[in-house]
């Protein structure tokens, strides 16, 4: 048995500045990289098995959803609808971006949206992202977003 120097002597350690590696961070950062292929809402309907890819690997969309986003959104829709958590955003706080995005989010939530306000932005907040997630659970997806600031 090897006494030697182990660099494995960090195993099962938490991880704090003397154990922490840019190997290490560049993990947990790789981890919360989320790559995903859209789809139209039209596109989607048309399939007998309506798949988007997520991280790689084929993510099946409910036929319920497709149903109920047909009746409340425009059929050029990009699925999934994603939702942003920011670390420069307050906790809880989820930002939705896009017309057809925002539409369908205010739709649910019924709030009331500004048809003029050229940013396209939607903030929501945790109740609200729940309702969101039970409506919309395999047509949604979350991106997050580490800032600098």
């Amino acid at each position: 048995m090897n006494k030697g120097n182990n660099n494995n002597n960090n195993l099962g350690k938490p991880l704090n500045e003397s154990n922490l590696s840019d190997k290490h961070i560049y993990g947990l950062i790789k981890g919360l990289k989320s790559s995903f292929t859209k789809k139209t809402l039209g596109e989607l309907l048309n399939e007998d098995k309506p798949v988007v890819m997520v991280n790689g690997e084929r993510h099946r969309i409910k036929r319920r959803e497709l149903d109920y986003l047909k009746d409340i959104a425009s059929k050029d829709l990009k699925i999934p609808i994603v939702l942003q958590v920011d670390s420069n955003l307050n906790e809880g706080t989820v930002k939705i971006e896009g017309i057809d995005e925002v539409n369908v989010i205010s739709k649910i939530l019924s709030k009331e949206i500004n048809k003029f306000d050229e940013n396209k932005l939607l903030y929501i907040y945790k109740p609200e992202l729940r309702i969101v997630r039970q409506k919309l659970p395999t047509t949604t997806t979350y991106l997050f977003r580490m800032g600098l600031d």
